[in-house]
């Protein structure tokens, strides 16, 4: 008798959805453009076009013709398929490459649409596993219906034995927090506007670069500068103010639709976060797979009682995009939300500890040498007495050092650690127990010369440190980690 498990139909080897190609083919063109347009602009801008320049040319179009084929010959060769407990990604022509990756390491698994994605109805796959940090495992376009499918099926394989044949689970989900367009709007005014800016800035440079070479150099840009501005001050000046606005219109309008319908949901024991306008993402939390939990807000976003959660989970990596960040709108809904993974009631200043004095004391000789004097000594050469400035950087280091001290707050309680850090904004820390892969304790030279020590807590989502504590509570909290970590019963991941 044939077995119609949909288990079974995952073990025979596939390829994506035929939209693939069009994706492939969008992407890798869209790639080739940013890469190749300055070049393409000289050629097209230029008055006169030899021989080298029509060569040039045909070994463009040649390079895309090859680039577009190969991404063509790779979807034909990029197969997936189950293999008993394990996801096997097989892909490449000339150089073939296998990936495995078994069910139980698999952490999550992603589903992110663009505009192109929603409008062919497919979805790109993406898995986060243990181990796979560097690796790009991923499907770029399978049918929704499909993804969803596969997304449910790895997470039921991996948590429970499969069910009996003919017996349907309903995932209960549970509207936990959502984002409203006043919500919105402060999230985009209080964005950080210095991305956007250097942005637009460098593009500007390179446009203003390339013109200028196209249209016969400096002294050509020059004349059309003093001709459009008067002078060439102005000029600049016009520019500068023109980027800022564009850079924060820019910032908000992108802000705004990348985080549009945001809803995190709450689905048995994992959070479904899904956004997105144009390019649509679905992101899958399982709680018990945090690793650290941690949540902040610059000065203004404080004033507004705005925070940015950050969720740390195995084989995360500060900077990529790919990490897990929701936005939210109060400090008790933060609160909510993080006692999903530890207890939190707020860090209080009477019944927290502190870091020792000597943190911000030792940077008095640390910034005076290292950001202060070195510096003056080689500027000096350089423009003279004038030098003598960077004198002012030398309070401000010591005085943020400092603050940074006087605002340091951590303690400890039955399941984990909770750190609150900051100068002008605030990052509030949580740390299970559980969670903890190794423990070290780092002294410097100065550190043991006045029992000092600095602990730091590692985990398969990144590490936590405790600077400039006493030897012996370093030592104490040692110990109590250990003991934790070796008497807990349930895995890390």
């Amino acid at each position: 008798m044939e077995n119609n498990s949909p288990i079974n139909h995952w073990q025979e080897p596939q390829r994506q959805s035929p939209a693939a190609i069009f994706i492939l083919l969008w992407s890798t063109a869209i790639n080739l453009l940013k890469g190749l347009w300055p070049i393409l602009a000289v050629y097209f801008f230029r008055g006169e076009k030899d021989s080298d320049s029509l060569t040039l040319l045909w070994g463009i179009a040649g390079f895309s013709f090859l680039t577009i084929g190969g991404a063509v010959i790779g979807y034909w060769f990029k197969k997936f398929h189950l293999k008993e407990d394990t996801l096997v990604i097989q892909s490449g022509w000339l150089k073939k490459k296998t990936l495995s990756i078994p069910i139980h390491s698999i952490q999550a698994v992603h589903l992110e649409q663009n505009v192109w994605q929603q409008a062919f109805g497919v979805a790109k796959v993406s898995f986060d596993s243990v181990g796979s940090d560097d690796i790009e495992a991923k499907l770029d376009a399978l049918a929704t219906g499909k993804a969803e499918q596969l997304r449910h099926l790895l997470m039921e394989k991996k948590a429970t034995p499969p069910p009996d044949p003919g017996e349907t689970e309903q995932e209960q989900k549970t509207l936990t927090y959502s984002l409203d367009f006043p919500d919105l709007l402060k999230l985009s005014l209080t964005a950080n506007h210095l991305e956007a800016f250097f942005i637009l800035l460098a593009l500007l440079i390179n446009v203003f670069d390339e013109l200028r070479q196209i249209l016969g150099g400096n002294d050509y840009m020059d004349t059309y500068g003093r001709d459009l501005m008067g002078q060439t001050v102005l000029f600049m000046s016009s520019l500068v103010v023109a980027v800022i606005v564009l850079s924060m219109l820019f910032s908000i309008v992108r802000t705004m639709v990348k985080y549009y319908g945001f809803q995190l949901m709450d689905a048995d024991g994992r959070w479904i976060i899904s956004y997105g306008l144009f390019d649509k993402t679905k992101k899958i939390v399982p709680l018990n797979k945090i690793q650290i939990l941690s949540w902040k807000a610059n000065w203004l976003r404080r004033k507004i009682d705005y925070w940015t959660i950050h969720v740390q989970s195995v084989g995360h990596k500060e900077n990529k995009e790919t990490n897990i960040r929701i936005p939210v709108v109060s400090f008790g809904k933060v609160s909510q939300l993080a006692s999903s993974y530890q207890s939190f009631q707020g860090i209080h200043e009477e019944k927290s500890l502190r870091i020792e004095s000597d943190y911000w004391k030792r940077s008095l000789w640390r910034s005076a040498v290292l950001i202060t004097f070195i510096p003056l000594l080689g500027f000096s050469f350089w423009i003279g007495w004038q030098a003598l400035i960077l004198l002012l950087i030398y309070p401000l280091v010591v005085w943020n050092e400092y603050k940074w001290h006087q605002n340091f707050r951590w303690h400890t309680n039955d399941t984990g650690l909770q750190r609150l850090s900051g100068v002008f904004g605030r990052k509030f820390t949580l740390l299970n127990w559980k969670k903890v892969q190794q423990v070290h304790l780092h002294q410097n030279l100065y550190q043991r010369n006045r029992q000092l020590a600095t602990v730091i807590f590692v985990t398969a989502g990144g590490k936590v440190s405790l600077p400039y504590v006493r030897l012996a509570v370093a030592t104490a909290l040692i110990d109590q980690v250990l003991y934790e970590v070796e008497s807990r019963e349930e895995s890390w991941v």
